[in-house]
């Protein structure tokens, strides 16, 4: 951020937009990375034979040896898992913007001033978009070197304002699922229905209860509370 200049003036940021923007880093990537390692934490449950086999490939090369992005690319299993659960639970289920001149959208007239509603929830489940869209199948994003801005995925919104911390949550959750999943066995405690709530992000209706059973030759399961 201390490099980055404007486009337009070769401007550099100031004392109070770099703060701004470090906030906005440290909040927004919390709380993306929160909500997507719970779905896809609950996603898992639901799924064990998925679950399987990114314990495999965690146990193949281990969280605490990640040192650069390129890293990453040892779990593209992992990746394919994320990428399918911002599908299905978008971290912010809908987006609002507002027209400041006179445009079209598709062949529908808006006026300045208008309030256009972009809904990331609807659109990753859309038939029209998606083969089986309500179905959890990591194996859509198989070969996608880069799904961001590309038609009806949008799970951190699009175009130059998408969120700066997309790259950064993916990649955070990525070395903490194999961590986890490299030395635990996730089960949920209940067979209640966890459904998503709308807010400034995409929220479970309840907290359920994880079961973190240790692999083989770890200490008893504990109880950990979403």
């Amino acid at each position: 951020m201390l490099a980055a200049r404007d486009p337009q003036t070769g401007e550099a940021l100031s004392d109070a937009e770099i703060r701004d923007q470090c906030g906005t880093m440290l909040f927004a990537g919390h709380e993306t990375t929160a909500r997507l390692l719970f779905w896809a934490c609950y996603l898992l449950c639901l799924d064990p034979a998925e679950q399987a086999r990114l314990r495999d490939e965690a146990q193949g090369f281990a969280a605490g040896e990640a040192a650069r992005l390129s890293d990453l690319e040892r779990w593209p299993r992992a990746r394919q898992v994320l990428l399918e659960t911002l599908r299905l639970y978008p971290p912010v289920a809908n987006l609002a913007r507002e027209a400041i001149v006179d445009t079209t959208v598709g062949a529908e007239p808006v006026k300045a001033g208008t309030r256009v509603w972009v809904v990331p929830f609807l659109m990753h489940r859309h038939r029209r978009f998606w083969d089986r869209p309500n179905a959890f199948l990591p194996d859509r994003f198989d070969g996608r070197p880069s799904p961001w801005n590309e038609g009806p995925y949008l799970p951190f919104g699009a175009g130059p304002r998408i969120c700066i911390g997309a790259a950064f949550a993916t990649a955070e959750a990525q070395i903490a699922l194999a961590s986890v999943l490299s030395r635990f066995e996730l089960e949920l405690d209940t067979e209640r229905p966890v459904l998503p709530v709308g807010r400034i992000t995409l929220l479970p209706d309840h907290e359920p209860i994880f079961r973190f059973r240790p692999i083989e030759g770890r200490r008893d399961a504990e109880r950990v509370a979403a």
